[in-house]
């Protein structure tokens, strides 16, 4: 994250100065010690120890990077120097590192699950985070071990109803165009959001690269499956809607190539604290 973004962060909490700090007037040296306590998919730590830098911290040491595994009580980031510095930093960095390292944490029981069923299937997490945090939101997932699903509007063609709403000649009309569309962008893969069985055999048919199966039950995903690879044994099947934890196992066993879900997103933010004490200059 560009040091722009970040400063921008610490702006928002800090409008004037931290009136607390400066009330009390505490001043020297100490240590700041971002712990979890509970066990984590760690995220964005380093988002978080240029937080301290930028704030004006002295040094400051990740001790769990994106991805990390950590047990509850574990140290994520330590962070030296001015106390001034410390406290402004501390509850912007935790806040970040707590939401991503939620993420994180849900997006790899997700991939777990998704395991379980004997299948390698990849998982997606949809575009649906909050404005302006994609990016960190990103990283999060992929710390977990899933993929976005897509990073914006301009990587793909992704084509759904409410597109189709708009062609002149609706459904008919947008299957004699794929054909055009794969022709015309032949580096973008063109896929199409589908409802029924019929409507993806249609889409694949026509020419879809990919195809998104909308709200398919796990039957209905494993017919579907079948029914595709019979028409092109490389169309990349994906299934979407109301996917989690509790059935993710399921679907992932029904044969799709993308599971694309939100459900990262939803996470808890992770269980932290940030403690603090006073330190000499210099010490380690």
């Amino acid at each position: 994250m560009e040091d722009i973004v970040i400063s921008s962060w610490i702006r928002e909490d800090v409008t004037l100065f931290d009136i607390t700090t400066e009330a009390l007037g505490i001043r020297g040296d100490g240590v700041a010690e971002l712990i979890t306590r509970e066990p984590i998919v760690v995220a964005c730590t380093e988002e978080a120890a240029r937080i301290y830098e930028l704030a004006g911290a002295r040094s400051v040491k990740v001790l769990k990077g994106s991805g990390a595994s950590a047990t509850g009580g574990e140290t994520l980031l330590v962070a030296r120097g001015d106390a001034a510095a410390l406290h402004i930093a501390w509850r912007l960095a935790q806040n970040l590192v707590a939401i991503c390292s939620g993420v994180a944490t849900k997006a790899r029981r997700l991939v777990e699950r998704a395991r379980s069923s004997g299948r390698s299937v990849c998982i997606a997490a949809t575009r649906k985070s909050p404005p302006g945090l994609r990016r960190i939101y990103a990283k999060a997932v992929v710390a977990g071990g899933a993929v976005p699903h897509r990073s914006g509007l301009s990587d793909s063609i992704l084509i759904f109803d409410n597109h189709v709403a708009f062609i002149p000649g609706g459904w008919r009309e947008l299957l004699t165009r794929i054909s055009e569309l794969r022709e015309r962008y032949p580096f973008r893969k063109v896929g199409v959001e589908v409802h029924t069985l019929k409507e993806a055999l249609e889409a694949v048919s026509a020419g879809a690269e990919m195809v998104q199966l909308e709200r398919f039950k796990p039957g209905e995903v494993a017919k579907a499956v079948a029914e595709l690879r019979r028409v092109n044994p490389r169309v990349v099947i994906a299934v979407a809607g109301g996917i989690d934890e509790h059935n993710i196992a399921e679907y992932a066993a029904a044969g799709p190539d993308i599971i694309v879900t939100t459900a990262p997103y939803y996470a808890k933010p992770a269980d932290l604290t940030t403690k603090m004490r006073r330190a000499w200059r210099g010490a380690v």
